[in-house]
């Protein structure tokens, strides 16, 4: 039956939403203790997709937002990283702007670059963590483990790797621009 003229944009779009009900077997489904739930449609809708193991770092956040969406980008391998910028056919060298050693990759930049391995390893000292410095990877998931936490100890370090990613990617981005300026 087609919808009828003169309805309310609300009931248009309920009545557009039929579909949903039949597919799902009925609105009974979606009905408890005689009353309508919202939630159940919206489960049902809802793609149950995977669940990434980054994703307290950044809801959990306590560290300033600029740098927790900086790191959110990081996390999607969504940065402009020289590697990146060389992809969309930019005339930039690739050579990391801090070591100026090795191709600036995402991993690179976090944490395989001596500029940032130094900068990381101090961080970590500071906040009494007596170890070296690992791959982007396996920081990532080290700082997942600890967000997970409510513990002070845990959210100090979840924030720090944050503002220490934010730092790193601010130094690389004035480097990428002084070395622009020179041109």
């Amino acid at each position: 039956m087609p919808i009828p003229s003169g309805l309310t944009w609300s009931l248009r779009k309920f009545w557009q939403c039929r579909d949903v009900f039949i597919q799902s077997g009925g609105a009974d489904q979606f009905v408890k203790a005689g009353k309508f739930r919202i939630q159940r449609l919206y489960r049902f809708l809802h793609d149950s997709g995977n669940q990434v193991e980054w994703r307290r770092i950044i809801c959990n956040s306590r560290a300033r937002p600029k740098s927790t969406f900086i790191v959110w980008l990081a996390v999607q391998n969504r940065l402009a990283t020289k590697d990146r910028l060389l992809g969309w056919n930019l005339s930039i060298q690739s050579s990391c702007g801090l070591c100026q050693m090795h191709d600036e990759t995402l991993c690179h930049l976090f944490f395989e670059c001596s500029y940032a391995k130094q900068i990381w390893t101090a961080v970590l000292q500071e906040l009494g963590i007596a170890r070296g410095c690992l791959s982007w990877q396996e920081e990532l998931s080290w700082v997942a483990k600890k967000s997970r936490s409510n513990r002070l100890s845990h959210i100090k370090c979840s924030v720090a790797f944050i503002e220490t990613v934010y730092a790193v990617w601010i130094q690389s981005c004035l480097e990428i621009n002084w070395s622009l300026f020179q041109l």
